[in-house]
């Protein structure tokens, strides 16, 4: 199983925006027929836990393996609506960062 998790970095004053536009991509997947994913936001202003440093909005989803993963990549990329999208979000960053991980099973 592969988990991608992507990490979004508003730039200063537009993290709602950040969201807004995260979930208009996720809308796009389900329209594409494409997995979704997760999204979450840290949990601030809450006493005992410090939010400082990081990101304003994470995606996450899984894959049962690296060749899904990129057919499906693929597919997402080439849509000109999907493609749009991205590119308007890569206006509010600062930052992005897209991890993959692979699952550990216990032995």
């Amino acid at each position: 199983m592969i988990l991608v998790h992507q990490r979004y970095y508003a730039l200063p004053g537009v993290a709602d925006r950040v969201l807004h536009t995260r979930l208009q991509a996720s809308r796009r997947l389900a329209e594409l027929g494409v997995p979704v994913g997760r999204i979450w936001v840290p949990v601030r202003e809450t006493a005992g836990i410090n939010a400082d440093g990081l990101p304003d909005v994470v995606w996450e989803c899984t894959y049962p393996d690296l060749e899904t993963r990129e057919a499906i990549r693929a597919r997402q990329e080439s849509d000109p609506a999907f493609h749009a999208i991205r590119t308007h979000q890569g206006t509010q960053l600062q930052r992005w960062v897209r991890e993959h991980y692979r699952l550990v099973a216990p032995e």
